[in-house]
């Protein structure tokens, strides 16, 4: 039972800080506000994201969703 245990432990805390990402979805039309950043900070923010976990932000890839949302993703690497 202990073999299972550490063998189910190992597994969750490895998968755990595996993958990391941050997304940011928001309205290009949308007046500005002073609750949400502005899209040149994105970079900013997702480096300040990743850093708390000893990684760097990398920027994926944009994507355009119904309503004219856009939604940018950045990956959290070692």
């Amino acid at each position: 039972m202990r073999i299972v245990f550490l063998i189910g432990m190992l597994a969750a805390l490895s998968g755990c800080g595996s993958y990391r990402d941050v997304t940011f979805i928001y309205y290009p039309n949308a007046p500005p506000s002073a609750t949400f950043p502005p899209r040149y900070q994105f970079d900013a923010l997702a480096s300040q994201e990743c850093g708390k976990y000893g990684m760097k932000a990398v920027h994926i890839w944009d994507s355009i969703w119904d309503f004219d949302r856009v939604r940018v993703n950045y990956n959290c690497v070692p």
